[in-house]
């Protein structure tokens, strides 16, 4: 039986219905691989096309990490503090599959085009201006993970040495990202605010359920069916080979120039620079902490809550005019929560039901790169900031990128005017715009606002658009490989 990728229920993914699924599917894609170092190495594959299928096929059978050897290794880690194994992953974009000579592609249109592609919609810099590694063509990115740095610093040099001896191609450039945690150990962003929260969850655990408490209102759902995130592989082997389609974009942060505009529009409403916490979760939504600022005034004072418990995911904006949280705020914006369907501020036609404003969600797989003499947690002073060099490896999976990423992006961040007349785009990821100023309300719950223009501080450096194919399909590329007369050097 073809299993519902359409079900809302969450999966046990131990389940027989779910196991050839998860044996053919990359990890990381329904669950994070939870590891705080990793490599992201690009690569444009050479001509020797037969050498390049090889070397993928063994890859994928030394390195890649199904869903279901990710899941087992996550029990044995809780359950027995285990660490699990090296994480492999390997992503090809279209460009990659039309060297490879493949002819049956992902048939998304817009990873067929490409990420620079829609650029203009997207309002990104020319790619002239990106990063070198980035403005010409990549065929594919590995993705390693580990909780030992320097295990991902061999193995890259090794997987270098390994793709140019075997002429399976050039790599073109390495990413490094690392986890950074606040003074409580949960994992933040650069700026300083717990990350990851608010995830779309899929498989019915004891940690994902732990999200919704059975005495909450559930005012939010978390859980997604698989179709959010998964896609038929058209190359797979079985009925249950699938795969993601997986954005990937590297964006700069100026921390200084965030905190300076903080503590500018802090004074603007009417606070002292002590209070620019308010206007930080002004900007984000939340409090550094992750406390979302519809629900609380303030963050409490020396909190131990987890981030993960469902206090800090449980709510919406129903009872909320943006008088506490703005609605040009960044989670409020990308994920709207009701906003964009009620009948007062739809603008979109078919957004007309919740489910249909929730299949726009993504699932974020980002993670920090940059190394700083100061961290967060360790409290630098204002010259002590970065101004460039740091930033986010920003990664999601999604199975429609024009409705998910991209619609969050042009349709939600940049516009001007979503959800309501007026907004400004997102102060964090909004691109473009006319230069409108977002009006920021001067007390929590009160109507009084100020305008103040607040963007400008988060850089794309560049960036593509890939495919996580199934297992099998990648593994069946050395075996093909050999069937036309190069025989790999792995066998």
């Amino acid at each position: 039986m073809a299993i519902n990728l359409d079900n809302v229920e969450p999966i046990d993914p131990t389940a027989a219905e779910y196991a050839s699924l998860m044996s053919d599917l990359q990890g990381n894609i329904l669950k994070a691989h939870g590891r705080d170092h990793t490599a992201h190495v690009f690569i444009r594959f050479g001509p020797d096309v037969a050498a390049a299928a090889s070397w993928i096929g063994h890859f994928a059978e030394t390195h890649i990490t199904s869903a279901k050897r990710q899941h087992e290794e996550s029990l044995l880690y809780r359950e027995a503090d285990i660490a699990g194994t090296l994480f492999g992953n390997l992503y090809l974009t279209a460009r990659g599959y039309q060297a490879l000579g493949l002819r049956s592609l992902p048939n998304d249109p817009k990873f067929r085009a490409g990420m620079k592609a829609s650029g203009r919609a997207l309002h990104d810099p020319d790619p002239k201006l990106w990063e070198e590694c980035y403005r010409d063509d990549i065929h594919a990115m590995i993705l390693l993970a580990d909780d030992i740095e320097a295990l991902i610093l061999r193995e890259t040099r090794r997987l270098r040495h390994e793709i140019e001896h075997n002429r399976a191609g050039t790599v073109l450039g390495v990413e490094f990202g690392r986890v950074l945690r606040n003074k409580n150990g949960y994992p933040i962003e650069h700026f300083g605010y717990v990350d990851s929260i608010s995830q779309p969850l899929f498989f019915k655990t004891k940690s994902d359920s732990a999200t919704v408490s059975a005495s909450s209102p559930q005012e939010w759902n978390p859980y997604g069916p698989l179709s959010l995130v998964l896609v038929q592989d058209p190359n797979g082997e079985t009925r249950d080979s699938y795969g993601s389609y997986l954005v990937f974009r590297k964006l700069e942060q100026d921390v200084r120039g965030f905190e300076l505009a903080t503590r500018q529009l802090a004074r603007a409403i009417g606070m002292t620079e002590r209070e620019s916490d308010h206007a930080g979760a002004l900007v984000i939504g939340r409090f550094p902490d992750g406390h979302p600022i519809t629900t609380t005034k303030e963050q409490p004072v020396d909190n131990e809550v987890s981030p993960n418990d469902y206090l800090f995911n449980d709510f919406n904006y129903a009872r909320d005019d943006g008088t506490k949280c703005p609605f040009h705020a960044h989670i409020r914006k990308v994920n709207p929560r009701g906003d964009s369907i009620s009948p007062a501020r739809r603008r979109y036609g078919p957004l007309r039901e919740l489910e249909a404003e929730r299949r726009h969600r993504i699932v974020r797989r980002g993670i920090p790169y940059g190394r700083r003499e100061i961290e967060p947690k360790d409290k630098p002073r204002l010259e002590e900031l970065p101004t460039n060099g740091v930033g986010l490896l920003f990664m999601c999976f999604q199975s429609d990128i024009q409705e998910q990423y991209e619609f969050l992006q042009a349709r939600c961040a940049n516009d001007e005017q979503f959800p309501v007349a007026k907004t400004g785009v997102d102060p964090l990821i909004g691109q473009g715009g006319n230069g409108q100023s977002q009006l920021w309300p001067k007390g929590w719950g009160e109507p009084t606002t100020t305008p103040f223009n607040f963007m400008g501080y988060v850089h794309l450096l560049g960036g593509e658009y890939f495919f996580a194919p199934s297992i099998s399909f990648l593994k069946k590329l050395s075996q093909s490989a050999g069937r036309q007369g190069r025989p790999s050097p792995y066998r």
